[in-house]
């Protein structure tokens, strides 16, 4: 019962990701342009992150930091990265 349940847990987990996929996807494609204009700027990361809103912020720890979006933002960026070597 107990490698059952894990399973379920598991798969369940997966399938979160899966859903959550294309919403991180977008997320990283969003910060990919804005490192890009950062650097043609010439401003730290922390620059960047101090010019942001308190809400740009928080959404921004949120979608990187949520246990939730650990599995969806690596599927994310492993398909940013295939998408964007071609």
């Amino acid at each position: 019962m107990g490698l059952s349940v894990t399973l379920w847990a598991l798969g369940g987990y997966i399938l979160l990701s899966l859903i959550l996929l294309p919403f991180q996807y977008s997320y990283i494609k969003e910060l990919k342009k804005m490192d890009k204009k950062r650097r043609a700027q010439g401003i730290s990361q922390d620059e960047m992150y101090d010019n942001m809103s308190f809400e740009e912020q928080q959404l921004s720890f949120n979608a990187q930091g949520n246990v939730l979006f650990i599995g969806a933002n690596l599927f994310a960026t492993l398909l940013y990265t295939l998408k964007s070597k071609k």
